[in-house]
């Protein structure tokens, strides 16, 4: 058995994400479209001999007691029954707090190479359910990269994904707590009867269609963009280089931008690295990177 394996955590984006009123479970209900893109964050997983051992080398934005990849190997660990312990080295590329599901991902690529490191002892009905204990989003990234994705975020409905479009990310320099994302929303959106609201047969029959004519939307668009004009400078930014649809990802900040070719994504990017933001051309998955 492999001491070590290398894993790569896929960013997603959220082609179309409609918020629901609060549940009175105290979560929202949510209709969204999501997938992965080739930006990624990269894990060295290694197997330890001390036991009740976990010790984890990277940069994040939260003590390393708080982050999703120590909650993963907690979770896993205590549900696996092990006695050793594991070592995680993680070089950070999605950024943090971009609605990107950095977070989920690192998450769900943890519990793989867990799994990987300690012969498979579960099944993926029984990972998934280990996943959605530590975020909503984790089933996703252990699912299908690209997927229509409703109720709290466990009910996931794989898709064919495409492979004709670049995705060009872009993060405005600052982040947007998700918690405080949906507070807003609750704050300022008492009526949400208005909004698009596409079911899941229209939104997977647009998404083979023109990209130009996409029925999206991003419920928190409106109220996190209305609070803070980089979010539509940045929209307008890659609609102005070609994009043929653009966007803001989950709950904020990154916005981004569908292009039908790599010279126009290219160019995107550099206009918005011109405009002092970090952009980033990536590709849409159509099957989930191997593990090393």
């Amino acid at each position: 058995m492999a001491e070590s394996v290398r894993v790569r955590a896929a960013a997603k984006v959220n082609l179309h994400l409609r918020v629901y009123r609060r549940r009175p479970d105290g979560f929202h209900g949510i209709l969204s479209l999501f997938q992965a893109v080739s930006l990624a964050d990269i894990l060295v997983i290694r197997s330890l001999k001390e036991s009740d051992t976990i010790e984890i080398d990277g940069e994040f934005d939260c003590p390393i007691r708080s982050t999703t990849i120590y909650k993963a190997i907690s979770a896993f660990v205590q549900a696996a029954e092990l006695r050793g312990g594991f070592s995680v080295q993680v070089e950070k590329r999605i950024p943090a707090g971009a609605g990107l599901g950095g977070g989920s991902s690192d998450a769900a690529a943890t519990l793989l190479g867990l799994q990987a490191l300690s012969g498979a002892p579960f099944g993926e009905a029984e990972l998934a359910s280990l996943g959605a204990s530590i975020g909503s989003d984790v089933p996703f990234f252990l699912s299908s990269p690209a997927a229509i994705v409703a109720g709290r975020g466990e009910e996931i409905r794989p898709i064919d994904g495409r492979g004709d479009f670049f995705v060009v990310v872009v993060y405005p320099g600052f982040p947007v707590a998700t918690a405080g994302a949906y507070a807003l929303l609750d704050r300022q959106r008492p009526d949400d009867s208005a909004e698009a609201d596409p079911g899941p047969e229209e939104l997977l029959g647009a998404y083979g269609g023109d990209i130009r004519s996409w029925p999206y939307a991003n419920s928190f668009e409106p109220y996190i963009g209305g609070g803070e004009p980089r979010i539509p400078r940045v929209k307008e930014l890659l609609l102005e280089a070609g994009a043929a649809f653009a966007s803001m990802s989950g709950s904020g900040s990154s916005v981004f931008g569908v292009f039908e070719d790599e010279a126009g994504a290219c160019r995107a990017e550099r206009m918005a690295s011109a405009a002092g933001y970090a952009g980033y051309v990536t590709r849409p998955l159509a099957r989930w990177p191997t593990l090393d």
